[in-house]
């Protein structure tokens, strides 16, 4: 069957012949229509119990006011949810009115997208694309606004290092892996830090990819070496280093990171990247990619040239047992915290004894190069999007 969008009338129906009303959206309905003329129209797989779900992804608009995001993911999630017999459509924080919300969704027809004013959706997938697009007032606004109609809404917000750190470890179960981690005060905290565990990162809060992130190291005569992705730098003193970066100080933005020996390969280390989703089953692993470090030891990650290697190379036959157990308690953790979690990923290594080291857990994970985990991932993603639509029941008034 095919959803159509009346472009003059503004408004939704289906072509449909057996049944003539199906619900649609959250509070919502679709009747019948015969005319397709000025009409998108939305091809869909058969419809489930005569309930259309409407799935609301959260993006955001530039100053040009055109939307920002990752459209290749979008367009595939639309896919998928579309031949599953449900319509998704991609909005901003300044599209709510009302009861309606205006947005975009594809057009195969037309080859491009397109705007349309839709119904309350059943579910929101979070999927604004930098920290600086959830510290607004409109963001808090969709928060509140989903809050009050009761949207389940998938991915709360970009996570805080600091504030993750200070969340796990109040599991006991998860300290054995967690490096010490410190939000640095000023200059003389950041040498004793330094100068107590010898070698440590420094990173931003709010950064992902390995943006901005220092690996330090403090030799026995005080001297500093300090890593980054692109550059070595010396210092004389921990007090001559932190006078090259005076912005570590100026707000509560950055962290130190204790830096754990972990376990390499031909001379690089490597890490796992841990794809987790939640589901009715609870949370549990998606997929396992790995990444080595490669032209410069700061960090495995690709685009600052990391490169790719397989589960097997590295891998003992119990790894993904552990990785799993350690994965279900984090996302528990975390949800208990910070409310529903639908995604996350880690970056954990294996240490160079026994165990594992924790380095960080991202909201709204990136693209995995793994074709065969990005897949599974998104195939996912839309039967806990199904699942979460419904849960929360349209009204009967």
């Amino acid at each position: 069957m095919r959803i159509l969008y009346d472009r003059r009338r503004r408004i939704f129906c289906h072509d449909e012949r057996s049944i003539s009303t199906y619900a649609f959206g959250l509070d919502s309905f679709l009747l019948q229509s015969k005319k397709s003329g000025d009409s998108y129209a939305f091809p869909i797989g058969s419809p489930k119990g005569g309930v259309i779900p409407l799935i609301g992804i959260l993006a955001d608009k530039d100053r040009a006011n055109r939307y920002r995001g990752n459209f290749e993911l979008f367009k595939t999630l639309q896919e998928i949810i579309q031949d599953a017999g449900a319509m998704c459509f991609v909005f901003s924080p300044g599209d709510i009115e009302c009861n309606t919300v205006s947005g975009i969704a594809f057009s195969d027809t037309l080859d491009r997208w397109v705007t349309c004013h839709f119904p309350l959706p059943n579910v929101i997938y979070n999927r604004v694309p930098t920290p600086a697009g959830e510290q607004n007032e409109a963001f808090l606004n969709v928060t509140s606004w989903s809050k009050d109609h009761k949207i389940p809404f998938f991915n709360p917000h970009f996570f805080n290092k600091w504030e993750i750190y200070q969340i796990l470890r109040e599991r006991e179960e998860l300290r054995p892996h967690l490096p010490a981690t410190e939000q640095i005060r000023d200059s003389v905290h950041l040498k004793e830090f330094l100068t107590e565990h010898k070698q440590i990162y420094i990173k931003h809060s709010l950064s992902s990819k390995g943006k901005g992130i220092r690996k330090v190291e403090v030799h026995e005569d005080g001297r500093v070496i300090c890593r980054s992705i692109k550059k070595i730098e010396h210092f004389s003193s921990a007090e001559r280093l932190a006078h090259a970066y005076p912005e570590w100080f100026r707000e509560k933005d950055w962290i130190v990171q204790e830096a754990i020996q972990c376990r390499s390969l031909n001379g690089h280390r490597y890490d796992y990247r841990v794809l987790v989703l939640s589901s009715e089953d609870g949370f549990s692993v998606t997929g396992i990619g790995v990444r080595m470090s490669h032209r410069q030891e700061v960090t495995t990650h690709v685009p600052s040239g990391g490169t790719i290697i397989s589960l097997d190379d590295v891998a003992k036959e119990d790894t993904k047992l552990m990785l799993a157990s350690i994965m279900k308690i984090c996302g528990e953790t975390l949800t208990e915290s910070l409310g529903f979690i639908g995604e996350f990923s880690a970056d954990i290594a294996p240490r160079k004894e026994e165990g594992f080291v924790l380095f960080e857990i991202n909201s709204k994970p990136m693209i995995f190069d793994e074709l065969d985990i990005e897949t599974t991932r998104r195939k996912k993603l839309v039967d806990t999007f199904f699942s979460l639509a419904s849960s929360r029941p349209q009204r009967k008034d």
